[in-house]
């Protein structure tokens, strides 16, 4: 890892996470709505079967797509829209 980017704070995990989370931008996923997001009240939360709770990042839904409203503990079609160092953003389709 260049000195640039260890001088900056990053460790090889957190460019190895977002080069992962990068490559799901675009990909459709089923994702478990778990509720309102911890971070921002703007924002709702879940995870893929591929997210282990507490460990890995977490699917941030920012657009209900043709919802209303979502209902935690119940699955729906997503697409992901942006990534960031351990999280990726999605818009619900289904």
């Amino acid at each position: 890892m260049s000195q640039t980017l260890q001088h900056r704070g990053y460790d090889g995990s957190v460019l190895y996470s977002a080069k992962a989370k990068a490559a799901w931008v675009g990909r459709e996923v089923d994702v478990l709505v778990e509720g309102e997001s911890d971070e921002t009240e703007l924002l709702w939360q879940g995870r893929t079967a591929l997210h282990a709770p507490e460990i890995d990042g977490k699917v941030l839904i920012n657009d209900f797509g043709p919802h209303e409203s979502l209902v935690p503990g119940t699955f729906y079609r997503a697409e992901i829209t942006e990534s960031h160092d351990y999280d990726v953003v999605a818009r619900i389709i289904e």
